[in-house]
């Protein structure tokens, strides 16, 4: 009797080892790279993500689009990258790091003010009036470029950096977005969709015609888990309603 006993209690635990040895096989982890810009959005996407798929672990990365590319061309681990900026999945591929890329959503930069700047900044123009404090993201941020782009294109850019009025660049559009939230500057250019997430005060919509089309855009990255990299892109296609509420539109 012990005999079969034994037996029993043997096969137990062997079969219990192959289930927890297949459970363990099922897990996975989507490495996701995210431009700061996207957070708002992107966090109810992964918890919507999460909940349809309980076997899978995802780990955000939220920075500028530029210094995730850095640390993706550096060899650090990454399934899915998004960035603000479409030139950043060209700097991919041409590393020869791009299984595929996306255009997914178009967005606007748009002028902003604080409490205080309300009444000294009503229109681009105004940011070269004596007094103004500006603040725009790092050049190496999409935003920060596409800001000094649209000031070069109107003329003022050297005017702005002669006169003293750029006080600071954040690494992030958001850091940039505080800013001004905080009353800590008169003005900024920000995207559109920021600056509604933070409930900032528009008063100018900058033409692309100045800033060149803007493509927040995802890439597949090549010899990583490609699959679940594309799963959960075409998730966020399927849900981008989490994204156009902030203003953004999805690449036609």
């Amino acid at each position: 009797m012990k005999k079969y006993v034994w037996i029993f209690v043997t096969a137990l635990f062997v079969l219990a080892g192959s289930c927890f040895s297949s459970a363990l096989a099922e897990q996975s982890q989507l490495d996701l790279y995210v431009a700061a810009g996207l957070k708002k959005p992107m966090d109810v996407i992964i918890e919507k993500f999460k909940k349809e798929n309980e076997n899978i672990k995802v780990v955000a990365n939220y920075a500028s689009s530029g210094s995730l590319y850095a640390q993706i061309r550096q060899g650090q681990p990454c399934d899915l990258y998004f960035s603000a900026d479409w030139l950043y999945i060209e700097k991919i591929q041409q590393d020869k790091k791009l299984a595929e890329g996306f255009k997914f959503l178009t967005d606007h930069e748009v002028l902003i003010v604080s409490r205080t700047g309300e009444s000294k900044v009503k229109s681009v123009k105004d940011l070269t009036k004596k007094g103004v404090v500006l603040v725009l993201a790092d050049p190496q941020a999409p935003n920060g470029a596409y800001a000094e782009r649209a000031l070069r294109n109107l003329g003022i850019w050297e005017e702005i950096n002669s006169a003293g009025i750029l006080k600071a660049r954040p690494s992030t559009v958001h850091q940039v977005a505080l800013m001004v939230k905080e009353d800590q500057a008169d003005a900024a250019i920000i995207f559109r969709s920021v600056a509604k997430a933070h409930g900032l005060k528009t008063v100018e919509t900058i033409s692309t015609d100045l800033t060149g089309e803007i493509i927040f855009a995802a890439a597949v990255i090549k010899d990583e888990d490609e699959k679940l990299a594309r799963q959960f892109y075409d998730f966020a296609r399927r849900h981008v309603e989490e994204f156009t509420k902030y203003g953004w539109q999805p690449y036609e």
